[in-house]
């Protein structure tokens, strides 16, 4: 089965955009239980960025990708 890779921009509550910004799946799909609240993320150079759901203010899809078999 093929994974879906979502490339978001997202704009965080500080005024900063994190642009190309990759996740497996949709963003709401990460952020579905109470317990959940932390999320490393990959930007467009590799580097690792941990997200706060209560930071992002605004995510604008821009892609997604199919890979796999």
């Amino acid at each position: 089965m093929k994974k879906k890779i979502h490339t978001y921009n997202i704009l965080l509550s500080n005024g900063e955009w994190l642009e190309n910004i990759r996740f497996e799946g949709p963003l709401e799909y990460h952020f579905s239980g109470v317990m959940v609240s932390l999320l490393p993320v990959q930007d467009a150079a590799g580097k690792t960025i941990v997200l706060n759901m209560h930071h992002i203010v605004k995510a604008e899809l821009l892609t997604v990708e199919e890979i796999g078999p």
